[in-house]
């Protein structure tokens, strides 16, 4: 087979990814990403030094096509080419890394931020495999891939600090859906509740009304956060949370329909635990390593 040069590699990804973006194309899609991978694994693997944006390129493309597969209803399918995707990421963070500089600078925020998003996607895909305990292990290992690297997250750069709002919101989905589904005292939720917090900190320094996906990412974490409060009975914490949410809900219109649903979802159950029981003190969540 002919060897790819540089931009045709970078055209059918392009290609593979625009074809991602439609359902009806997806089969097209895997069919491309299939294609990019192997040109990239061969660009990658062959003699001299090893180009980083060759082995970025691999890996975004492993990722992708992990990502389509669950999409396509084979999560299964999808773990292996995410796991090789996660250790491709992590190899070009430490080597960004090992060249020293701020870890805010962008080529060491743009590696942070993909080896932390590859890992929390990988843990959506194990959920949809099937695999709720791996599913956690790997968002924790999202976080502490993290704070190993930054100690306070809200210090890091603006992709860091995206990629960190959502592994601090799916680590608090995943521990609402352990305590649900396993429950062992209040633990758990309480570890949910400082994840959703953590992830409201960061979100809250992301947001911009120019970028509706940042005002949704923020209400919907509003949602998660207020479930949480509802499960600890920290009812006026929860209706503050609720009514923060709810404003942004209504500035997003019919697109907020999903985190309005989480929210509905939080104000049942503050309805529901409050005539249970009375009002517990409020707590202030703080940022500390884990």
């Amino acid at each position: 087979m002919r060897k790819m040069g540089p931009d045709e590699r970078d055209r059918l990804f392009e290609q593979a990814r625009e074809q991602s973006t439609r359902q009806d194309t997806w089969a097209e899609a895997d069919r491309l990403w299939v294609r990019v991978i192997d040109a990239y694994r061969e660009a990658a693997q062959g003699s001299g030094r090893v180009n980083r944006r060759d082995q970025q390129q691999l890996a975004r493309a492993l990722w992708r096509r992990g990502m389509l597969l669950s999409a396509r209803g084979r999560a299964a399918d999808g773990m292996a080419p995410g796991g090789e995707a996660v250790a491709l990421f992590e190899r070009v963070h430490d080597a960004v890394a090992a060249e020293g500089g701020d870890v805010a600078d962008p080529a060491w925020d743009e590696a942070l931020a993909e080896l932390i998003t590859a890992l929390v996607d990988l843990a959506e895909v194990a959920f949809a495999a099937g695999q709720p305990a791996t599913r956690l292990e790997l968002v924790e290992r999202a976080v502490a891939v993290g704070l190993l690297t930054v100690a306070s997250p809200p210090s890091a750069g603006p992709r860091t600090r995206e990629a960190m709002g959502t592994a601090y919101h799916n680590q608090a989905v995943a521990l609402l859906h352990r305590s649900v589904t396993r429950p062992a005292g209040d633990d758990p939720i309480r570890e949910a509740a400082l994840a959703a917090s953590r992830a409201c900190e960061l979100r809250q320094g992301l947001l911009d009304p120019l970028r509706p996906l940042s005002l949704w990412e923020m209400a919907n974490t509003y949602g998660v956060y207020a479930q949480c409060l509802a499960l600890i009975r920290d009812f006026d914490r929860a209706a503050m949370v609720l009514g923060l949410g709810n404003r942004l809900v209504e500035l997003l219109g019919p697109a907020g329909a999903q985190p309005a649903q989480a929210l509905r979802v939080a104000a049942e159950m503050v309805a529901r635990e409050k005539s249970a029981s009375g009002v517990t003190a409020s707590r202030r969540w703080g940022w500390r390593r884990r």
